[in-house]
């Protein structure tokens, strides 16, 4: 059996350890009839997007961030060494194109170019600082040593219209996930203590070695699998905790995380935004094992979820596919006045989920 072979098993057995079955949610908001798919296509390289894993809502210009590469794709020519690995791009789309999308894909320019970065562009996290109109995005660079690929992080910074480049690129954590920007600081999260073959032990015993870092400085690190981050209204820093099933949830002093309570949820949470109204929306990965599948080997299609947790902590459900048939695999989603939009790691383009209220 080859190394990665081994790794992959473990990771399998570990989901498995931690993955359980479809527990009772519940009413739904936004029933699958309401949600249609969107395709979207790169405006100049044809390339129709998949693995939209991240957004940001621009509210007052009514507009969503989408960072978006194929994660499997880009894998499978890292290990196999092909002499280019494919890009992704950050986009920008109103939502009322997205609402009224019909059957025909959408077209959008990145804000960026591949060739505007060394390394390529291959964007994860994402977030939006309004005040700087400025986006922050964790971008999957590669390097090619000795004829091997090698992922590099690194922290991007760009102009919200992309009409301004905002600096160099920083270097992150080897393991950085995902990105929260404010006035005050850049946080990441890190979603592994170590990047060589400590993680895979890591993922089997169910190690709690990752968090939240600062400058390269890790504010906390007790943490199952840490993933989105987002801040509330409050000022509460809200962290999502995927093997954990729960968020963390923490109060910042003097460069410190405090860890307030954490919030059990129904399902393995992956990235986290916050809602007009203050709530936190979390996409959740009800199995484990079948993200896994879905995600590392192509097979079958892993279900989604999209939940709120408003004042008091309660959490309803907004959206669910049991099954992941109509959108796969889901790990973030936007609520906006006109409904819902949803992006995933592996499916093509977004699901837009319409509110009874504006229909």
């Amino acid at each position: 059996m080859g190394k990665p072979l081994r790794k992959l098993v473990l990771l399998l057995v570990s989901f498995l350890l931690t993955a359980c079955g479809r527990a009772e949610i519940g009413l739904v908001q936004y029933a699958q009839d309401q949600c249609r798919a969107v395709s979207i296509v790169d405006e100049k390289t044809g390339w129709r997007l998949r693995g939209v894993e991240d957004m940001a809502l621009d509210a007052a210009t009514g507009r969503i961030f989408l960072s978006a590469y194929d994660r499997r794709a880009v894998e499978a020519a890292a290990r196999r060494g092909k002499p280019a690995l494919p890009n992704g791009g950050v986009y920008d789309i109103a939502v009322d194109a997205l609402f009224a999308a019909d059957e025909k894909p959408l077209v959008a320019a990145s804000l960026l170019a591949p060739s505007d970065l060394a390394g390529g562009l291959r964007p994860h996290g994402l977030d939006y600082d309004a005040s700087a109109q400025e986006l922050v995005f964790i971008n999957r660079t590669y390097v090619r040593n000795s004829g091997k690929w090698r992922m590099q992080p690194t922290l991007q910074r760009l102009g919200a219209n992309g009409e301004v480049f905002v600096g160099a690129s920083e270097r992150a954590s080897c393991a950085a996930n995902d990105v929260l920007v404010t006035n005050e600081n850049v946080l990441t999260s890190f979603d592994h203590g170590a990047c060589n073959w400590r993680r895979t032990f890591e993922d089997v015993f169910g190690l709690k070695r990752s968090g939240i870092e600062k400058d390269g400085d890790a504010l906390f690190s007790n943490a199952g699998f840490a993933n989105g981050l987002a801040r509330g209204p409050d000022g509460a820093l809200y962290l999502a905790a995927t093997r954990e099933r729960a968020l963390l949830v923490f109060n910042e002093k003097d460069d410190a995380l405090i860890e307030q309570r954490r919030i059990n949820v129904p399902g393995a949470p992956d990235n986290l935004t916050i809602a007009l109204d203050g709530a936190v929306i979390a996409a959740l990965h009800p199995s484990l094992i079948r993200l896994a599948k879905n995600r590392k080997l192509g097979i079958g299609r892993a279900p989604s979820r999209i939940v709120s947790i408003g004042k008091g902590d309660q959490t309803r459900i907004l959206f669910d596919d049991p099954k992941g048939e109509l959108f796969s695999a889901a790990t973030v989603a936007v609520e906006t006045a006109q409904g819902l939009v949803i992006g995933s790691v592996t499916d093509r383009g977004v699901l837009v989920c319409q509110s009874q209220d504006v229909q």
